[in-house]
C-alpha cells in the first residue's frame, strides 16, 4: 500500500488541497508572497545604492569643525572666544586651530590702540578707552594679569582674554 506525502502532512486535506484553500486562493497567496519578496529585495538594493551615492553635506563638515573646536576648548588649547568671532573665522575659511592664539593674533595691552583692544571678546570701546587711560596714568602693564585693575575687567573677563593678550 502506497501512502502519499499529502496524506501524512497535516496541512493537506483528503483531496490534496493545502489548508483547504482552492487553487485560485493558493495562486493569490503565492503571488502575494512573491511580490513581497521581490519588493524586499528591491528595497535592499535601492538602499545599498543610496548609501554608496551619499556624500557628506555641509552639515557634516560643520559638525566636524564643531567637534574639533570643542575638543580644543575642552583641552584648554583654545581659549573660549565669543561665538561671533568663531563663526566669522569659520565662514571666511580661516581655521588656525593649531595655534594656541587661535583665530586672532595676540594684542599687546601696552601698545594697542582702542580699535585693536575692542576686538577682544567682551571688550567694547568704553572698556578699551579705560585700558588706554589706565596705561596713560600708570604706565605700561608689567604683567598681563594687571589688566584686572581696570574698571570693568574682572577675573572672568581676564580668563576669556588671557590667551589673546600680551605685554611684550
Amino acid at each position: 500500500m502506497r501512502v502519499s506525502l499529502e496524506k501524512l502532512n497535516p496541512y493537506y486535506d483528503e483531496a490534496g488541497n493545502l489548508l483547504n484553500f482552492t487553487r485560485q486562493e493558493r495562486v493569490v497567496i503565492y503571488f502575494l508572497i512573491a511580490t513581497l519578496g521581490i519588493g524586499f529585495i528591491l528595497k535592499m538594493v535601492r538602499n545599498q545604492r543610496l548609501d554608496e551615492q551619499l556624500v557628506p553635506s555641509r552639515f557634516y563638515e560643520e559638525e566636524q569643525q564643531f567637534k574639533e573646536i570643542a575638543a580644543k576648548i575642552n583641552s584648554g588649547v583654545l581659549p573660549l572666544l565669543d561665538s561671533m568671532k568663531i563663526s566669522d573665522h569659520i565662514s571666511t575659511g580661516d581655521s588656525k586651530l593649531d595655534d594656541s592664539n587661535a583665530f586672532i593674533e595676540k594684542i599687546n595691552l601696552n601698545s594697542a590702540d582702542v580699535s585693536e583692544l575692542s576686538k577682544l571678546p567682551g571688550v567694547g570701546p568704553a572698556i578699551a578707552n579705560r585700558i588706554r587711560a589706565y596705561t596713560d596714568q600708570n604706565g605700561p602693564f608689567k604683567n598681563k594679569e594687571d589688566i584686572i585693575l581696570v574698571k570693568g575687567i574682572g577675573k572672568i573677563m581676564y580668563a576669556r582674554i588671557q590667551g589673546l593678550v600680551t605685554i611684550e
